[in-house]
């Protein structure tokens, strides 16, 4: 089979960037299993560090991968992404007892990296020698990583680690293509045929080994006791698994941070706090159940007599596993005539309905070791803001309740909260509205949108008392001063807390229950590491990425200039021999960095808060994630295309203009994103989905544009700062991605795309001016100090200059076939 050169490039590009958007999903859901939920936001920046290392490998030594053995390379580098994607998974699935340790997670992501720079040092290579093709390249690139992002939703039902083999075979078949493209020139260095067939066959049948007798299975797990899981399954979210019935009950884990349990049809439910509603309104109804996981509290609220109870669940594995094996375990109770499920999210459905309700619970199936330890600091909880409280006391009858129920530290936080969004609602004093009990580490705090009378806390009182729980608020007997306080008034904070309890936060623009550390304390916080790691996982593994994105985005900017500082004076005497002492001066190095590595921030933080903000839109339970991505993917590909015909002396222009147009927008986002995501709650889906394409394809069209323009122009003024420009855009992203996690926690995603667009406009302002004339060729492409080395470098940079217009530039002294 022989292709073209052209289809060589183009379908191995999009193949390396299906497998790195495949591989990044599957990290993440392994990491999050493995680890806890905050390891999966590093593993969403490993990608940008191994483009970055890749770029900056291929910067300083550019022999690594050029004509004529381009595509040779290409090809091998493939081969060994897919082989560092195996070691990387069968090291994290067996991994060995000192797993809790620093530097055995450092070792961890660093194999795991490992993929994602040899698949970086490939596309930086394609980029460097076919410049001309840049927008076709570009969308391609992009339209495989949709592609993966779609395979991913398909691929991790089967299994997080068989995803990941996936991705293993998707490098190796990027390898085949460059290994065709090898073959279709004279002149051109072959590339080795065993070499990629070896990983080829050899990802095919370790995942056809798998298939049949699985091995490869994870190991370590934070969870219970291994030998009692009898069930274990992988939902689009996360890994569920479920223990064996004891005593009636099974407990269904979801992922490291939450666990609800499933009874027995003959078991009656345990009394919990959460019922207490129940001891007001009987048998009076209708219900809603916002988390319907295990189905507990279905149970109790049928048990309490409730005819009509509508439970919503948002992770499609949970409904599978409560309809499938354990249906008739748990007495069909999804299926029985009381109950209505919805499969979706809570907040959204109780936007769009039309009922109002007498009891909405909404349980935490968040574990206590989570909430102590900080693991849930970067997670968003649309439920439990002041927008979100707010929308579901407007779904109650007058006299009807909302219970929420979570662990004992993040008790005051829900009081403060709660009360914000009863003072949002007209109440003159929220405590008159609240009523708490406590049990087991759990607590569940009642709140109703008319005052709770005398004889209604007495009740509420003597339900608390029969069942042994601990009274934590009553408007009576608030418990203590400082949760007095918490409700008295808007912006009051309890005495000497070190905690962020003060409303009106969380809201829907900072949607970080869990993440309680304020500002003034940040410092001190960071300063004390092992309290750090201890108590603030989280904030932990946020700003270890930090530290690492920004040292090695240092290293990245610093490095090269330090090596070239060795040869240089040598370089300089060599050129004025041969060019004479008129020489132009060197080109703008320094605004083509830095405008690279502003663009690529600025598009990690676009994408951080947009993204987000669309997958609030997008109500596609499960597959939201690979939607919103391939949306934003595609359309940053089309924009890169709509360059093609842009004159490198034109494009200086066109990309200040777009860089300004993003500024704009990122300033219309920090306005109304937030109140029109909320708006758009109450919708239908299509009318979502349609907002949601609004508002993430001009996003996508404008940010997807500026890399190739930067292309072009790097191009006309010296093609040789391509690959260092390329790892500043992607390290720098994976700062940004850090910097903008933290920035939204503390200050709101409005402040986010406030930033986004101040460093949109230091790009506009750093656009660095193309060549007049031919284009420039850098000083790492000069041969030795002598006329006749020089010319030979000359002749050997002649695909460099095509790719300023008159040839592109992938075969020596040849354009691509």
């Amino acid at each position: 089979m022989r292709v073209s050169q052209r289809s060589g490039l183009f379908s191995g590009v999009a193949a390396l960037a299906c497998a790195t958007v495949l591989l990044e999903i599957s990290l993440t859901r392994i990491c999050a299993a493995l680890f806890g939920e905050p390891h999966a936001f590093v593993a969403l920046a490993l990608p940008l560090v191994g483009a970055g290392a890749g770029g900056a490998l291929l910067y300083l030594a550019p022999s690594l991968v050029r004509p004529p053995a381009l595509f040779a390379r290409m090809a091998a580098l493939s081969s060994l992404a897919s082989g560092a994607t195996l070691a990387a998974i069968i090291l994290l699935a067996q991994r060995g007892p000192a797993s809790g340790s620093l530097p055995w997670h450092a070792l961890l992501y660093a194999a795991s990296t490992v993929p994602f720079a040899l698949a970086g040092l490939a596309l930086a290579a394609a980029i460097r020698h076919a410049a001309s093709e840049m927008p076709r390249l570009y969308l391609l690139d992009l339209a495989g990583g949709a592609l993966g992002g779609l395979a991913a939703a398909v691929a991790i039902r089967a299994g997080a680690p068989r995803a990941a083999l996936a991705a293993a075979i998707f490098f190796a078949v990027a390898g085949v293509f460059f290994y065709l493209g090898s073959r279709c020139r004279e002149g051109e260095q072959r590339a080795s045929g065993s070499l990629v067939a070896t990983f080829v066959l050899g990802g095919f049948v370790l995942l056809a080994g798998d298939l049949g007798a699985p091995w490869l299975r994870l190991a370590g797990l934070r969870r219970g006791a291994p030998d009692r899981t009898e069930h274990e399954a992988w939902s689009e979210r996360s890994l569920i698994t479920v223990d064996r019935p004891r005593a009636g009950t099974a407990m269904m884990r979801l992922g490291s941070a939450a666990q609800s349990p499933i009874l027995d049809a003959k078991t009656s439910p345990p009394p919990q706090p959460e019922d207490m509603a129940y001891a007001l309104h009987k048998d009076q109804g209708p219900a809603l159940v916002v988390g319907a996981g295990g189905g507990r509290d279905v149970r109790a609220a049928l048990k309490a007599g409730q005819k009509h109870v509508v439970a919503v669940e948002g992770d499609r594995g949970v409904v599978e596993v409560m309809r499938g094996r354990y249906a008739a375990f748990n007495g069909h109770l999804f299926d029985k005539p009381e109950v209505h499920l919805v499969l979706g999210d809570g907040r959204s459905f109780a936007r769009r309905t039309p009922l109002l309700f007498r009891n909405i619970v909404i349980p935490s199936a968040e574990t206590a070791e989570a909430s102590t330890t900080g693991a849930l600091a970067l997670s968003e909880s649309r439920l439990h803001t002041v927008e979100g409280v707010g929308d579901f006391l407007s779904r109650l009858l007058p006299e009807g309740t909302l219970v929420l129920s979570r662990a004992d530290v993040d008790f005051d936080r829900l009081l403060a909260l709660t009360a914000a969004a009863l003072r949002h609602a007209g109440a003159a004093e929220p405590r008159d509205h609240l009523f708490a009990c406590t049990a087991a580490h759990r607590t569940s705090l009642l709140a109703r949108r008319t005052p709770l009378a005398r004889q209604d806390v007495e009740a509420l009182r003597r339900h608390c008392r029969r069942h042994k729980f601990s009274e934590a608020f009553a408007p009576d007997r608030p418990g203590t001063p400082s949760r007095g306080l918490l409700v008295a008034a808007a912006g009051a904070r309890a005495p000497g807390a070190g905690a962020d309890l003060t409303p009106p936060t969380p809201t829907d623009d900072r949607p970080f229950f869990s993440y309680t550390v304020p500002a003034r304390r940040l410092p001190a916080v960071l300063g004390d590491l092992g309290a750090l790691r201890a108590e603030h996982a989280g904030l932990f593994a946020l700003s270890a990425l930090l530290v690492v994105g920004a040292g090695l985005f240092a290293l990245a900017a610093l490095l090269p200039v330090l090596a070239a500082r060795v040869g240089r004076l040598r370089r300089d005497a060599a050129a004025r021999d041969v060019v004479g002492p008129g020489s132009a001066p060197p080109p703008p190095r320094a605004r083509a960095l830095f405008f690279f590595a502003a663009i690529g921030a600025g598009f990690a933080l676009v994408e951080l808060a947009v993204f987000r903000h669309g997958l609030l839109l997008l109500e596609l339970p499960a597959h939201e994630l690979p939607a919103v991505l391939a949306i934003l993917l595609v359309s940053a590909g089309v924009g890169g295309l709509l360059t093609a015909r842009v004159a490198p002396d034109a494009a200086t222009r066109a990309s200040a203009r777009v860089a300004e147009a993003l500024v704009v927008a990122a300033a219309l986002a920090a306005v109304g994103l937030v109140p029109l995501a909320r708006w758009s709650l109450g919708l239908g889906s299509i009318p979502r989905a349609l907002l949601a394409v609004a508002i993430l394809v001009p996003f996508g069209l404008l940010a997807g544009s500026l890399a190739p323009l930067g292309v072009k122009l790097v191009a006309s003024i010296a093609p040789v700062l391509l690959p260092w420009c390329w790892s500043l855009c992607a390290l720098a992203g994976a700062t940004a991605l850090a910097l903008g996690a933290l920035c939204a926690m503390h200050l709101g995603y409005s402040a986010l795309l406030l930033g986004a667009g101040l460093v949109y406009l230091l790009a506009a302002a750093a656009v660095p001016p193309a060549a007049a004339g031919a284009t420039a060729v850098g000083d790492d492409e000069r041969g030795p100090s002598s006329a006749a080395a020089a010319a030979a470098a000359a002749h050997s940079a002649q695909p460099a200059r095509g790719a300023a217009g008159a040839q592109p530039d992938v075969p020596e002294a040849a354009p691509i076939a």
